[in-house]
C-alpha cells in the first residue's frame, strides 16, 4: 500500500513540476515575442515624431507661402503632440496629410518650388521608414496573438496577465500621393 502511495505522489509531484516547467517555458516564449513589438513600437513613435515635426514645417511654409483659408491646419497646430496617443498622433497625420493634398492639388506651384520639394523628399524617406517597421510591427503581433492562443502557451495566458498589441493602420493612399515625387 505504502509503494502505490508513494508512486501516486511521485506522478502528481512529476505532473506539478512538468506542468511549471510547461509554465515557464511558455512564459519566456511569449515574453520573447514582445520584444521585436516594443522595440518596433518605439521605433514608430520615433518616425511619428519625425514626421509631425516635418508637418510642421510643411503646414507653415503652405501658410507662409500661400494664401489660403484662415482656419487651414487649425486642428494640427493647436494639437499637444505630448500628450496624445499613438493612434491619436497618425489620425491627426493621416487628416492633415488629406488636407496637404488639397493646397498640392489646387496650387501648382507648390510642386516647383525646390524648398517644399525637399520637404517632400523628407517625408518619403519618414514614410517609407514608417512603412515598413509599421508592417513588421503588425506580422509580428500576428504572430505574437497567434502564440498566445495556441497550445501549450495558451495555458500561460491563464496564469500571466500579457499586453494587448493592436495594429496600426496608417492611410497609405493619401500618403502616397502627397509623396509621389514628380
Amino acid at each position: 500500500m505504502n509503494k502505490i502511495l508513494v508512486l501516486g505522489i511521485a506522478i502528481l509531484v512529476l505532473t506539478i513540476i512538468f506542468f511549471i516547467v510547461i509554465l515557464i517555458i511558455s512564459k519566456n516564449k511569449i515574453n520573447q515575442s514582445i520584444i521585436p513589438i516594443d522595440m518596433s513600437k518605439d521605433k514608430i513613435n520615433n518616425y511619428l515624431k519625425q514626421k509631425y515635426k516635418l508637418y510642421k514645417q510643411i503646414t507653415n511654409f503652405i501658410k507662409n507661402n500661400l494664401s489660403i483659408k484662415e482656419d487651414a491646419f487649425q486642428e494640427f497646430l493647436e494639437f499637444n503632440s505630448k500628450e496624445c496617443t499613438q493612434s491619436d498622433l497618425i489620425k491627426l497625420l493621416d487628416k492633415t496629410t488629406y488636407e496637404i493634398n488639397e493646397y498640392v492639388d489646387n496650387y501648382d506651384e507648390l510642386l516647383k518650388n525646390q524648398e517644399f520639394l525637399k520637404l517632400k523628399r523628407e517625408l518619403y524617406d519618414i514614410e517609407i521608414n514608417l512603412e515598413a517597421t509599421s508592417e513588421y510591427y503588425n506580422n509580428k503581433i500576428i504572430i505574437y496573438n497567434n502564440l498566445k492562443h495556441s497550445a501549450p502557451t495558451k495555458i500561460c495566458t491563464i496564469f500571466f496577465q500579457f499586453e494587448e498589441y493592436n495594429p496600426i493602420e496608417i492611410n497609405k493612399k493619401e500618403i502616397a500621393r502627397l509623396i509621389h515625387l514628380n
